[in-house]
């Protein structure tokens, strides 16, 4: 039977706290600014003509719509409270900046190769949807508890990919490139973790290679089966 988490609301001094302060914060001035014609989004073709600022400026905000702020500083405040629970503050900080900014910079090369999917990214999308699958990611096999429904976090995780598509659905294909990126980057992160622990692990299995190797070529002998008894100790040569 699968072991059963259960998401709890974090503390107010939580580092998901503040993230979630931040997006409705930021989208609320992000949108001002755009009314008075300076864009903080995420827009391509102007960080291709200079405005490489946006590459940072983009990451706490989320669309200009109620809706929109509220539901993923819901879900950064609620999934993401467990998953730094789960994960401790340094670690979920890191995972949530690396891949939300990495998306943004894999959406602009995407861009760069297929202009048709050229539009404004939110980083507050991004930041909500692999908060969602990962923490999904991190309890994979155990249960968890979501408006009264159990299931497992494998299954949180793919309910996460689907509202990603829904997005698509109602606000255009365009929306979909950062958070596929998005996406790819936390199942990644699950499975191997960031480059740093992914070289650690891939020194770690060389190691264990190069031992096996050598354990190979060793051979036990007895001492001779005149001279040492059959419960006789053995020795490598």
């Amino acid at each position: 039977m699968p072991t059963r988490t259960q998401i709890v609301l974090p503390s107010f001094r939580n580092a998901s706290t503040v993230l979630a302060v931040l997006l409705v914060v930021t989208s609320v001035f992000w949108k001002v600014a755009l009314d008075a014609g300076i864009t903080l989004y995420l827009v391509p073709r102007d960080v291709l003509t200079g405005q490489v600022w946006q590459l940072v400026t983009w990451l706490p905000a989320e669309a200009p719509q109620t809706g929109s702020v509220l539901f993923a500083a819901l879900i950064i405040w609620s999934t993401g409270g467990s998953l730094e629970t789960r994960w401790g503050r340094r670690r979920f900080l890191l995972f949530a900046g690396i891949t939300v900014f990495l998306s943004g910079l894999l959406a602009l090369g995407t861009v760069t190769l297929i202009p048709a999917l050229g539009g404004a990214y939110f980083g507050g999308s991004v930041l909500a949807a692999v908060v969602w699958v990962g923490y999904g990611c991190a309890i994979w096999n155990q249960q968890t508890n979501i408006w009264g429904y159990p299931l497992t976090g494998r299954t949180f995780a793919m309910i996460g990919v689907l509202l990603c598509s829904l997005n698509t659905v109602f606000s255009g294909p365009h929306m979909l490139v950062a958070e596929i990126w998005g996406l790819l980057i936390t199942f990644a992160y699950a499975k191997f973790g960031f480059p740093g622990e992914f070289w650690t692990r891939f020194r770690s299995w060389q190691l264990q290679r190069d031992l096996d190797k050598r354990s190979a070529h060793l051979r036990s002998i007895d001492g001779g089966q005149r001279n040492v008894g059959r419960d006789s100790d053995k020795y490598l040569h």
